[in-house]
């Protein structure tokens, strides 16, 4: 995507498996991508990649997006439906070496049991005691099965604040990704790593900004999205309740889902 100069890609790969040498195992995923990915835009000289996968996923998301906002407002339990296509929107996710079918996944999010009905109550009480909620995004594309979710929220008088990315990192959500889908309009959109020259597909707080270590301490819910969030936050000190697709056997072992499995759960 960045080149397509053998001499380039030898330089990059020297680099990276240099950088791969200095490693801790210790660092959750996401922070070895930050510096992986930064590597291979300055040797390219190339800012963002993935732009044209990523427009092409938000294209076509945003022509999904009638027909699932439908499926919302059609169902028994449109909460339920938002939340479920919300997490089938994680599949659209260039970071992976699992490709999943959007429509499959659609078919999927018809059928209730592929959500802990234990975990459904919880989001919902929680849903109903809270005035504020902080929804940390993922990928493009996803973030309109997101905005199902986010006027869903928006409907029971939530006051929103949706965290992005403030620099490119593979196919993640940024300022600009996320004014493109409409999503300044239903909520406070913010960069969880405001001010950082570069960005993991994750957040990682210790390079979180103030601003996000501010809302996340004192918002009274958090929802999360995807992997890559789950990896740098699944250990964090507060209740996060995250929504993802399962990609990998890491994080399969670790949340106790099968790969492609559809995941809402709470982490305390």
């Amino acid at each position: 995507m960045s080149s397509d100069d053998e001499e380039t890609h030898k330089e990059v790969l020297k680099k990276v498996m240099h950088y791969l040498q200095t490693i801790s195992f210790d660092i959750p995923p996401p922070e070895t991508s930050r510096e992986v990915h930064h590597i291979i835009r300055q040797i390219t000289d190339t800012e963002d990649p993935y732009r044209k996968v990523k427009d092409q996923a938000n294209r076509t998301a945003e022509k999904l997006y009638p027909t699932l906002k439908k499926m919302v407002i059609d169902a028994d339990d449109p909460l339920l439906m938002a939340i479920k296509l919300a997490i089938v929107g994680n599949v659209i996710d260039f970071g992976t070496t699992n490709r999943f079918n959007i429509n499959d996944m659609i078919k999927i999010a018809l059928k209730h049991e592929h959500i802990s009905n234990e975990a459904y109550r919880d989001f919902v009480e929680t849903l109903d005691n809270a005035e504020t909620v902080l929804y940390i995004a993922d990928n493009c594309g996803e973030i309109y099965f997101d905005k199902l979710l986010l006027e869903e929220l928006s409907a029971r008088n939530k006051k929103i604040t949706y965290v992005v990315r403030a620099n490119p990192i593979i196919n993640d959500v940024t300022l600009e990704d996320a004014k493109t889908a409409g999503i300044d309009g239903i909520a406070e959109v913010i960069a969880a790593d405001e001010g950082s020259d570069k960005s993991a597909p994750g957040i990682l707080l210790k390079y979180a900004s103030p601003v996000f270590l501010e809302k996340l301490d004192t918002c009274d819910m958090v929802i999360s999205k995807g992997q890559g969030n789950y990896e740098s936050l699944s250990d964090v000190n507060r209740r996060i309740f995250f929504l993802l697709v399962v990609k990998c056997p890491l994080v399969s072992r670790d949340i106790k889902e099968d790969v492609g499995k559809m995941v809402l759960k709470v982490k305390n």
